[in-house]
């Protein structure tokens, strides 16, 4: 007696095979799938269908769904048109075929491939069309990454959404062109930033005025409502991705980001050298004076808060107690232990450590430093800088690299050698995989035992992906220590002869300055005092 199955059928279609033709399309594959089950005299249950997703992936939601209903025992056979709408990984398809399906008791077709788990006799079949399927992602995964970057190369401009400010052209949709509804929007925020907003003011001046953000300007232009479900108010982060964005100098730097691999479709920073930057590709919304001078302001983390009289402190935001690492709070009449003639206590604007004035001795000593001390010592230290960045650059170079490199070069030896590791360990977990299929179809290896180290090699294979991203991510930032130091040096050389020291001109310079308490040495007293620099932190001399 024929058994009775409730049949789930599941139809695919991604981006790539619609080049193929109408042949593989949803509704062809519905008809074709639906009409055999009929045929069988099976009761058809539902018919499960992902449109646009890639096969490289298995987390789909009408997969997971089939999968969900299968595990409750609502389907029993899943009927696809081929192996490759199942999916083109060959791992993970395998181990669905092989294991996860027999184990819900749930049989599958792979109606064109004459794939049947039912049968005994076409596990290498199987296996080789799981293979072929993985090795035609691959090729057309390489083939699309070859076109987008020649692409990139030749300076058009490839995505979804024009960057606020710009639109596609009408003639040719990889060419931008100002946007005048658009445009006046980001040359106010870059305005905004040389007046010395924050990120977070002039987003919240934005805000404040109801101007749309950028996704929104789209949906405005497109005449339809914005349903992906975005947060529609400006933010930091978003300003700060604008002042920063080379497209408004007219140029076109793109390859920023990609995916781990045909298989992962993560999406990963790339390192700097992988950016492929075209100048010149079309009108710029500001000059290079604008942006530089943005540049030198948007690298460092102007934050502060405002005292009583609306005015932002010189050293806010930038001011730290060495010992504690709490922030340093202004004080604009510290009374002085020394009396004047007249016998009254001197007062002068000092800076305390804030943990100090909120707990006490118990939480951290007071730190105190006379403002004028300060500022004077800081111009000091900027003047003698910036006559070494004058004078003898490629020495104050080599200095500052050789401080650089003796904390870091063990970690970078030691970041690559893990990377090289993680590699050769996910070369050999693709072989494991295939052995352990081959021993499994020969009869070696039990069912049990492959189950079980299938899952720990797939488990295993996640886990290196992940760190492998996390390496490279770390080696990026050790590479970036020359690069930076030329752009200090042009920054400090100009300022050999600052003779007031003003806000603009310390975030422009200075990322932070650590304040220690004072200690005394045969009688003498001492304090020290750390300036870390923007892009180089803190140069010792």
């Amino acid at each position: 007696m024929q058994e009775k199955y409730n049949v789930g059928i599941y139809c695919r279609l991604s981006r790539d095979d619609e080049r193929t033709g109408e042949s593989v399309s949803i509704e062809n594959q519905k008809i074709m799938l639906s009409r055999y089950v009929q045929e069988q005299g099976w009761n058809l249950y539902s018919a499960y269908c992902d449109d646009g997703v890639s096969g490289t992936t298995f987390d789909r939601p009408m997969f997971n769904q089939m999968i969900a209903d299968a595990r409750a025992g609502k389907i029993n056979l899943i009927l696809c048109k081929d192996l490759s709408r199942l999916g083109r990984d060959y791992i993970e398809a395998g181990r669905y075929t092989d294991i996860v399906f027999p184990s819900m008791g749930c049989r599958f077709i792979a109606l064109n491939d004459g794939v049947d788990t039912i049968r005994k006799n076409n596990e290498m079949l199987v296996i080789l069309k799981n293979v072929m399927n993985d090795l035609y992602a691959r090729d057309t995964s390489s083939k699309i990454r070859a076109v987008k970057q020649s692409t990139f190369r030749t300076g058009k401009y490839v995505g979804c959404y024009a960057p606020i400010g710009y639109r596609k052209s009408p003639a040719d949709k990889h060419i931008l062109e100002i946007d005048p509804v658009t445009a006046p929007v980001v040359l106010r925020i870059f305005d905004m930033r040389l007046q010395g907003d924050s990120f977070r003011k002039i987003a919240r001046t934005l805000n404040e005025e109801g101007v749309p953000f950028p996704r929104g300007f789209y949906y405005m232009a497109e005449g339809r409502p914005n349903l992906r479900g975005e947060t529609p108010y400006w933010n930091d982060v978003t300003v700060k991705t604008i002042l920063r964005n080379e497209v408004y100098l007219g140029h076109m730097v793109q390859n920023k980001t990609g995916t781990v691999s045909y298989k992962v479709h993560k999406q990963v920073s790339k390192p700097k050298e992988d950016w492929i930057k075209v100048e010149h590709t079309h009108e710029p919304l500001v000059s290079q004076e604008v942006w530089d001078a943005v540049q030198r302001l948007d690298n460092h983390p102007s934050k502060g808060r405002s005292g009583s009289d609306g005015e932002i402190s010189l050293f806010a935001g930038v001011l730290y107690c060495m010992d504690c690492g709490s922030s340093m709070r202004v004080l604009k009449d510290y009374k002085s232990r020394k009396r004047h003639a007249d016998g009254h206590l001197g007062s002068y604007m000092a800076y305390m450590c804030n943990r100090y004035g909120c707990g006490g001795k118990a939480a951290c000593s007071s730190h105190i430093i006379n403002f004028k001390v300060l500022t004077k010592l800081l111009l000091l230290d900027i003047h003698a800088k910036a006559m070494l960045a004058q004078n003898s650059p490629a020495a104050l170079k080599e200095k500052i690299l050789a401080q650089k490199n003796a904390a870091s070069l063990e970690q970078t030896k030691a970041l690559r050698a893990t990377l090289a590791a993680v590699d050769k360990r996910l070369a050999e977990l693709e072989k494991l995989v295939v052995l352990a299929y081959e021993d499994k179809v020969k009869g070696v290896m039990p069912e049990a035992l492959c189950v079980q180290l299938m899952n720990r090699y797939e488990d295993e294979r996640r886990s290196k992906l992940e760190q492998r991203t996390q390496l490279t991510a770390q080696l990026e930032a050790t590479q970036e220590d020359e690069q930076a130091t030329d752009e200090w040096l042009a920054v400090i050389r100009d300022y050999a002869q600052l003779e007031e020291l003003d806000r603009p001109s310390l975030l422009r310079l200075v990322k932070r300055i650590e304040v220690g308490e004072k200690y005394e040495i045969a009688g003498e007293t001492h304090r020290d005092i750390k300036i870390y620099y923007n892009f180089v932190g803190y140069v010792e001399l």
